[in-house]
């Protein structure tokens, strides 16, 4: 039955295990051939799976990519950069321009009236507004609640309040400390100080009062509110400062269309908008290394002794892919090893561009095209291959358990069978023993012992 438990050779006289161990282990070769097979299918899909993972990234660069963009990016060179950087979007004109800057934009600071010796001195402070103004009549008003404490403490409320516009902090004049008020940001606001007509960014809505000294000292501002200011061409050159262009910061957006510069210092530069083959070289080395991954395992997987080797549904993997890129070779633009990888011609990629951007576009398009159409039926070829190998390792699996139980089964039925044999020579052993014994005592009887 089932479950029983047969001792191998209990009487010593016949080693039936050793027989069985041998039957069983023969009969076990064709489920290691199924689950080496298993195995090495199990490798595949793991191998295809690698693949697959190189094509994809493939595959999202190519859908990703933008042939119109690329050859349309320009770039804004400055002759010098101490005195100014520019940038420049596609849409930008490819201009020369020369620029003077005659005054760097800076933020307005403001003083209060009051100072004390001791900047841990316990201190008052009534109720008052701050205003801060973005442009002429365009305020924002901040009002500042009662209180007492140090001056540190005064200075955290405004920061708590009025802190998006304007920041407060602590000034040594060299005799006392004051409160600070300054811009935050100098591009919040278009004003610039003018003290003879009492023009402030910062200014009071209603009176402040600090121990007893009322108001900011607006006689005397530390720093004044200016907007920075270029000249620009010919035009400049010919009328002067009537021909400024002001920015409340030192950053100019769209001075032309599609073009913004920065200003570092006062002087003069020159800006030139070109095209920019930095964009197009880029984006092809990085295609070339996403390219040539792919190449790298399809050699790896069909190498000599490899699991695919000589395997033309992986192996043709490259064939197709070079047939994509016939107008790349064609202008020279890659090149190609015997490996099947490719390297990129920059130089010959910016002459191409520099002569004729849209013919470059063109074989762009054709090859973002094409490609994409191979690499998506390659893609769902590769997954069905992966499918079919994961129902084969189910059928092999299910073989292995059938006989694995056949197997166990045929064990049983051995032990079973070679127990009785045992059992059988011992009491036939047992018998002849008693026959033996009755022979030596009949021919004892008989005489066998007379004198």
């Amino acid at each position: 039955m089932a479950g029983e438990i047969y001792f191998n050779n209990i009487t010593g006289k016949f080693d039936w295990g050793s027989i069985i161990d041998q039957i069983i282990r023969l009969k076990s070769v064709p489920i290691q051939k199924l689950s080496k097979e298993a195995e090495d299918i199990k490798l595949k899909q793991t191998s295809l799976s690698k693949l697959n993972d190189a094509i994809r990234i493939l595959k999202e660069f190519l859908s990703n990519l933008d042939p119109k963009s690329i050859t349309k990016s320009k770039i804004a060179v400055s002759s010098d950069e101490k005195v100014l950087i520019a940038s420049a979007s596609e849409n930008a004109p490819e201009i020369n321009l020369r620029i003077k800057v005659e005054q760097l934009a800076q933020r307005e600071i403001m003083l209060s009236r009051f100072s004390t010796n001791d900047v841990n001195a316990n201190i008052t402070w009534n109720d008052f507004s701050l205003r801060f103004a973005k442009n002429y009549g365009d305020y924002v008003t901040f009002n500042i609640q009662a209180g007492s404490g140090t001056l540190s403490d005064l200075v955290n409320r405004i920061n708590q309040t009025a802190g998006d516009y304007i920041q407060a902090s602590i000034y040594f004049d060299g005799n006392g400390y004051r409160l600070m008020l300054a811009e935050k940001n100098e591009s919040l606001s278009k004003l610039e100080t003018d003290i003879q007509t009492n023009t402030f960014v910062i200014s009071e809505a209603s009176a402040m009062n600090i121990n007893g000294v009322w108001g900011l000292d607006y006689t005397a501002p530390l720093q004044l509110a200016k907007n920075a200011k270029i000249g620009v061409g010919d035009n400049y050159a010919m009328y002067g400062s009537e021909t400024f262009v002001e920015s409340p910061s030192n950053t100019f957006e769209n001075l032309v269309n599609g073009l913004t510069i920065t200003v570092k210092s006062l002087g003069e530069a020159k800006v030139e908008v070109q095209q920019d083959f930095s964009k197009a070289t880029n984006t092809l080395k990085d295609f070339v290394e996403k390219y040539n991954k792919v190449i790298d395992m399809v050699n790896k997987l069909t190498a000599k002794d490899a699991i695919f080797q000589g395997d033309y549904s992986i192996f043709g993997i490259k064939g197709q892919l070079t047939k994509t890129l016939y107008d790349m070779f064609a202008y020279d633009i890659l090149n190609i090893n015997e490996e099947g990888k490719i390297e990129l011609n920059s130089s010959a990629l910016s002459s191409l561009i520099q002569r004729d951007s849209e013919k470059f576009k063109h074989i762009l398009e054709v090859l973002k095209k094409d490609m994409l159409s191979y690499l998506s039926g390659l893609a769902s070829s590769l997954e069905r291959f992966n499918q079919d190998y994961s129902s084969r390792v189910e059928r092999i699996n299910a073989r292995v358990h059938y006989l694995k139980t056949q197997l166990i089964r045929e064990e049983e039925r051995l032990r079973l069978e070679y127990a009785k044999v045992e059992a059988f020579i011992n009491k036939a052993q047992e018998t002849m023993a008693r026959l033996q014994a009755f022979i030596v005592s009949l021919s004892e009887m008989q005489g066998g012992n007379r004198r």
